[in-house]
């Protein structure tokens, strides 16, 4: 019985490594000069807009209003909607990073291609909510559409 090193390295074996690495190499220079950029693709057009803001209260609560009319749209308790809690940590670690007020408000959109995004049009960040999963983004979406509570 023959050990593993001791066999030759197939030929075709080689030559399909050497193509593979001069391939990507070309790829990411041709990239380059060009001046491609895959976080700058063309965003779908708005259909429908809402801008949020998301306020703490009591003891851990998190109050989303509708920004323009003032409006409380839900209240969502401490510990429920951890999804929407993490986007806003990272929205707001974007603000501090660019030393923008942490009070703004948000933009949602229903985009023309079917996804919703949240976006901070103070910093131009935003967030394709599709890209963490069909729950995820109706966690979010649903504040489009939302209609404030019934007192």
């Amino acid at each position: 019985m023959t050990e593993l090193h001791d066999r030759p390295f197939p030929r075709g074996m080689l030559i399909a490594v050497a193509s593979l690495i001069v391939f990507t190499i070309l790829a990411v220079a041709v990239a380059r000069l060009t001046g491609f950029d895959p976080s700058q693709a063309p965003v779908s057009p708005e259909v429908a807009v809402r801008d949020l803001s998301f306020v703490e209260v009591g003891q851990g609560d998190l109050a989303v209003y509708d920004a323009e009319s003032g409006v409380l749209l839900e209240t969502l308790p401490p510990g429920e909607d951890g999804f929407i809690r993490g986007v806003l940590r990272t929205l707001e670690r974007e603000r501090r990073m660019h030393s923008v007020a942490l009070d703004g408000p948000y933009r949602l959109s229903l985009r023309e291609n079917g996804r919703f995004t949240l976006e901070d049009q103070t910093t131009d960040f935003f967030i394709d909510l599709r890209a963490f999963g069909p729950t995820n983004e109706a966690a979010v979406g649903r504040f489009l559409s939302a209609s404030p509570p019934v007192q």
